[in-house]
């Protein structure tokens, strides 16, 4: 049994119970059945006592006695007059005339007594007897419609057992064939649901679950490729930032050892020491950006539509000095526009953005700072100095000469501006050296 297959096995025990169900309804009608029978031929042998009293009432002895013999003889129900001689005395003739069996032990005995007015006023009493063997008589009554009913019973029981199983068994295969499919993550795999009975409420459980789990999938896939492109993007970072590290460590070593041997013109140690003061200066300001976006996973999921102003003016305070001193012009344009993005990586966008437009721009020369066409840009004077090398301007490139170097400062600004997929370029013509951010992606 633990072997069959679903349907066989739910068949056999749905109509195991329906035949036992069956079987038992017509044990006990065969063993109610008597009780049964002998209630209602007591009812009949009443019922006809009545009515031949009524015929025969006011009659002469000897009509009565005829239509007596008449009415026993086309009956199993006998007529009989009372006799005179003895009150507790039924007269009932011989025993074929009742037919008795008195071999049985089943005999029933049912006597209805009635009284009767003769046509001269004389009063006499008719008793009707009937008798029976009743378990005879039931199981003969029994078998000639049960085996019938118990055919039918049983067919019919066996035309459920397999509608039944069936049903079950063609929901139970639908199931196991669609959850196949969503072993392969078939994205279009689902169960029809069309009722809200308990087997359709499975299949919507397991639709929902699968639904949730494709999400899931999706969700995990997701943050995966956003992992990978972070990864990529802090081994660039660092791998570019060690370069950046590297190349002013090596130099302040050289004019170091230069200056400790005294050897050529580095024997004048007080201009070199401030060159090394500058070096050092440059790194310190390299380490500070390396630390405030070391953890790249930080600058996620933290956008928010801000005033660009409130954070310009900000960071614009914090080169007020510098600014007076190389004599500048400032030209802030901005006014209610917003960004959408991270404050905290779009501050250390425009505090590197604003420092290079600070170090770089002519001296007594201008910075313009607004929006034009959706675009932020910040504009500053760039005259009598060599072209920039466009192609490699993002790019992290120490130079001890300091002419328009960059260092970490446009490469952590790309970077930050690609975490937060907003487009950017940088522009230079013979006057001016631009760099925008488009403000509506």
């Amino acid at each position: 049994m633990k072997n069959l297959k679903i349907f066989p096995k739910m068949f056999i025990q749905i109509f195991s119970i329906l035949g036992v169900i069956v079987l038992l309804v017509h044990l006990l009608i065969f063993l109610i059945f008597p009780k049964t029978y002998l209630s209602t031929r007591k009812e009949e042998i009443r019922t006809k006592a009545n009515e031949i009293s009524r015929n025969i009432e006011g009659k002469d002895i000897k009509s009565i006695e005829e239509t007596l013999s008449v009415f026993s003889k086309s009956s199993d129900i006998k007529g009989f007059i009372k006799g005179k001689n003895n009150n507790n005395e039924v007269k009932i003739g011989d025993d074929d005339n009742l037919g008795i069996d008195l071999g049985s032990d089943n005999n029933s005995l049912i006597i209805e007594e009635r009284e009767i007015s003769l046509n001269n006023g004389e009063k006499i009493s008719i008793q009707f007897v009937s008798t029976a063997d009743m378990k005879k008589d039931a199981k003969d009554l029994s078998l000639r419609f049960l085996p019938y009913t118990l055919s039918i019973s049983l067919i019919l029981s066996i035309l459920v057992s397999l509608i039944y199983a069936r049903s079950i068994k063609n929901n139970i295969e639908e199931i196991k064939a669609v959850t196949d499919k969503m072993m392969e993550l078939d994205k279009n795999a689902h169960l029809e649901v069309n009722s809200k009975n308990e087997v359709d409420q499975l299949k919507s459980q397991i639709n929902d679950l699968y639904f949730t789990l494709l999400k899931s999938i999706d969700d995990l896939e997701l943050k995966n490729r956003e992992i990978v492109r972070l990864e990529k993007l802090k081994y660039d970072f660092f791998r570019g930032a060690s370069h950046e590290l590297k190349t002013p460590l090596a130099s302040l070593k050289i004019i170091l050892e230069n200056m400790k041997y005294n050897i050529g013109k580095y024997k004048n140690r007080d201009v070199y020491i401030s060159d090394c003061i500058d070096i050092v200066d440059h790194l310190s300001q390299n380490i500070s950006q390396i630390l405030s976006i070391s953890s790249l996973e930080r600058f996620k999921d933290d956008e928010e539509l801000f005033e660009i102003k409130d954070e310009l003016n900000e960071i614009l305070k914090n080169y007020l000095l510098l600014i007076g001193q190389r004599n500048l012009e400032i030209n802030n344009k901005i006014s209610d526009e917003k960004i959408y993005i991270g404050r905290s990586a779009f501050k250390i966008i425009l505090s590197n953005l604003i420092s290079n437009a600070v170090k770089y721009a002519d001296e007594s020369g201008f910075i313009n700072i607004g929006i034009k066409d959706g675009w932020l840009y910040i504009e500053s004077s760039y005259k009598d100095k060599k072209p920039l090398d466009m192609d490699r301007i993002f790019d992290i490139n120490f130079n001890l000469s300091k002419e328009m170097n960059s260092g970490l400062g446009l490469y952590v600004v790309s970077n930050l501006l690609k975490n937060y997929n907003k487009r950017y370029k940088a522009e230079q013509d013979k006057n001016v050296f631009v760099f925008k951010i488009e403000l509506s992606n």
